[in-house]
């Protein structure tokens, strides 16, 4: 498992280093670092936030923190979990140009890991005297989630104060429950422990901090 994850952490990090030319990464250059926070991943229970660092006018590093407390929308499973994200970025284009438009390729590595809770609900009434002997069933499932894919985006920088920033692309997802020497086989895309190619979109906002 340890040479699988260094694996693909080294694609993530070449396939990043390929694109090493790119524009200025905003015509401000005095900003240190800008706080990202993914707001419609609430929806999903989960607090997805981290922070951009420059790394020069056309490099840029993203860390972000996942903790994970919550069901999706339409599930009965309940999930608690943590893990990180890292993103290698590098902006597109020629010689010094700038522009509060910025266009950029990233390569992206992720882990999570995550405890799910199924609540099964066993109803009996007994006929005789009507008593409800209807009974909860609480299972639960452990497993790590890899994911390591490619991601193209723009990031529009707002008054030099924010930026939103929207991107899409995809990547391979591979989830290996806790006691299983395989990866997870025949789940749906929507759940966490699919295995797969999945494709990616993402809306975040960020604060410039100077």
């Amino acid at each position: 498992m340890k040479k699988i994850v260094l694996s693909a952490l080294f694609i993530v990090l070449l396939g990043g280093a390929s694109f090493s030319q790119g524009i200025k990464f905003t015509k401000n250059d005095t900003i240190k670092y800008i706080v990202k926070n993914d707001l419609f991943r609430f929806f999903g229970g989960t607090f997805w936030t981290g922070a951009e660092f420059p790394l020069n006018n056309r490099k840029s590093i993203l860390i972000n923190g996942i903790a994970t407390y919550g069901s999706s929308m339409g599930s009965n499973k309940v999930n608690i979990g943590y893990g990180a994200e890292f993103q290698y970025r590098s902006y597109l284009g020629k010689g010094n140009f700038q522009t509060n438009y910025p266009i950029y390729l990233a390569s992206q590595f992720m882990f999570r890991r995550i405890d799910s809770y199924d609540k099964t609900s066993n109803y009996l009434i007994d006929p005789m005297s009507g008593k409800d002997n209807s009974t909860v069933t609480e299972t639960k499932s452990s497993y790590n989630v890899f994911y390591f894919g490619v991601l193209l985006g723009c990031q529009v920088f707002v008054n030099q104060v924010f930026t939103v920033d929207l991107n899409f692309g995809g990547g391979l997802r591979l989830t290996q429950m806790d006691g299983e020497k395989s990866f997870t086989r025949y789940k749906s895309i929507s759940d966490l422990d699919y295995s797969g190619v999945i494709p990616r979109f993402g809306v975040t906002i960020g604060i410039l901090q100077h």
